[in-house]
């Protein structure tokens, strides 16, 4: 009697076996499915410690490091672009029409500056996109050259080319400038060409003669004379961004100023794959433009700038003749470029009016 139960009891447990495995499989289909509908190669996922949040990119217009680069070639076939000299006057025209062409509001904004010894007048050259439009991005980079080569080992005394310092970052700008027309970002964009920036006092100057402010006298200038009522979000400034193998650490001043606009970009970086290039070296203070934008006009304003944390130097050919087109490598400025069109075209509007 005991036997035939258990025989009973184990026949009834593998009907509701086969009962659950033909349950089973009729559900497997509508997990599958249910799964994959949140399926997508596009969101980037970011994850911490209770939640994972899925937040998805809006893709802007192509940039084109060709055209970049042929920017670049431009402003440096002019030669150099030292204030007062037939090169620096014929770059400026080239880029007021050029901003010009691309249906910006241009300005010129000119003003008279002590550069070392010698009396200039300096051109400040601004394109807006969409004037009419209260939130506004700031991006920026000078477009002066160096008029000495007081790093170089030979002929230090005469003006660099300026390829990378000063020809890169503005060849950068100037494609921004040319593909925002493809697609309205839906917010104002501001380009912002400032002069006089790489002239300061010569590395041989005795340290008892140093003087202070004799670097960026373009951006010094316009930060006390910016439009009236001009406040835009905040500002990104390119300094030396066109270098093959270029790294662009989390610099000190950008970080006493607006670190917060510093993790935005940064990140933003490391999610396009970019962080091999935006490493997260912190790096002294350094004096560049962005320094009188945030202390002077008070705009949160942030610095893209090659410097290597482990030589603790600038690029290679920092003032120095090297700086030429060889020194300009396409891919570096496609990184900085498409890091770019991912901030402005991810930039959530303001919630005030």
């Amino acid at each position: 009697m005991l036997f035939a139960s258990c025989l009973l009891l184990l026949n009834f447990q593998l009907q509701q076996i086969q009962k659950m495995k033909y349950l089973s499989l009729l559900i497997l289909p509508f997990v599958l499915l249910l799964g994959c509908s949140s399926c997508n190669d596009d969101p980037v996922v970011k994850t911490d410690s209770t939640e994972t949040v899925k937040t998805f990119r809006v893709k802007g217009p192509a940039f084109s490091s060709d055209s970049a680069y042929g920017f670049i070639k431009t402003q440096v076939d002019f030669g150099p672009r030292v204030p007062g000299t037939p090169g620096h006057e014929k770059c400026a025209a080239y880029l007021e029409e050029k901003l010009k062409s691309y249906g910006l509001t241009v300005t010129v904004q000119e003003g008279d500056a002590m550069m070392l010894d010698r009396k200039i007048r300096i051109k400040n050259i601004m394109g807006a996109y969409k004037p009419e439009r209260k939130d506004r991005i700031l991006l920026l980079a000078h477009w002066d050259t160096r008029m000495f080569a007081d790093r170089d080992s030979t002929n230090k005394d005469k003006p660099i080319d300026g390829a990378n310092d000063g020809g890169s970052g503005v060849g950068v700008l100037l494609e921004m400038a040319r593909i925002i027309r493809e697609k309205d970002p839906n917010l104002g964009i501001d380009f912002l060409f400032v002069d006089a920036e790489d002239n300061g006092q010569h590395i041989d100057t005795p340290e008892d003669q140093r003087k202070e402010d004799t670097w960026c006298l373009g951006t010094q200038y316009w930060a006390t004379h910016k439009p009236a009522g001009y406040a835009p979000k905040y500002g990104i400034l390119l300094d030396m961004v066109g270098a093959k193998n270029a790294v662009f650490p989390r610099e000190g001043t950008s970080l006493t100023y607006a670190s917060w606009l510093v993790d935005k970009v940064w990140t933003a970086a490391a999610q396009l794959g970019y962080g091999s290039t935006f490493v997260n070296d912190r790096t002294g203070e350094t004096t560049d433009d962005h320094l009188y934008i945030n202390g002077v006009a008070g705009i949160p304003c942030i610095d893209i700038v090659h410097y290597d944390p482990i030589a603790r130097d600038y690029m290679p050919c920092h003032h120095r003749h090297c700086d030429n087109m060889d020194n300009i490598d396409k891919n570096t400025l496609r990184i900085v470029g498409e890091l770019l069109v991912d901030i402005i075209y991810n930039e959530m509007p303001s919630q005030t009016p």
